[in-house]
């Protein structure tokens, strides 16, 4: 029964070697057994070929006549959504500080307003909602600066960025 692979996924990559060359023949090019071989060809098995042995693997692919190199490929397309998800981080905390400063703006321009002579039941309502507004996002910024903490360095952390 075929296993199902995730595209550019170790596995794949060496399913796509294993069916190019063969199992024993990819076995041969990194000095290991047939068994390894199928080994880092089953989806979620946490053994996987070492960089040199790769770079072996997707030497041969290409001489054999394939046209990517599926190790390389694999490597790109994971590295493209760790840097994605880390710019997404980043940027999810260049808009939670935004937020955090305009409503901190609102927050003490509705304070001041309260300060004024004939200051109204209103202004202060109004200078209350503010302040809690600030209070919000001030959590929410602080929540998202924790996450960016290795794990087990304060409180919240074992997170590495991301959405909270």
């Amino acid at each position: 029964m075929t296993k199902p692979r995730i595209p550019h996924s170790w596995a794949d990559a060496a399913t796509r070697v294993a069916g190019r060359l063969g199992h024993d023949a990819a076995a041969i090019v990194v000095g290991r057994s047939v068994r390894l071989i199928g080994r880092w060809t089953t989806p979620g098995d946490n053994r996987l070929p070492s960089l040199d042995q790769a770079l072996a693997l997707d030497a041969a692919y290409l001489a054999d006549g394939g046209e990517e190199a599926p190790f390389l490929a694999a490597y790109a397309a994971q590295l493209d959504i760790v840097v994605a998800q880390a710019t997404a981080c980043h940027q999810s905390l260049i808009e939670d500080a935004a937020h955090a400063a305009r409503e901190t703006g609102d927050a003490v321009a509705s304070a001041l307003a309260v300060a004024r002579p004939g200051a109204s039941p209103r202004d202060v309502h109004r200078a209350v909602v503010e302040a809690q507004e600030m209070e919000s996002a001030a959590g929410r910024l602080l929540r998202r600066l924790i996450s960016f903490l290795p794990p087990g360095a304060g409180p919240g952390a074992g997170k590495t960025g991301g959405s909270q």
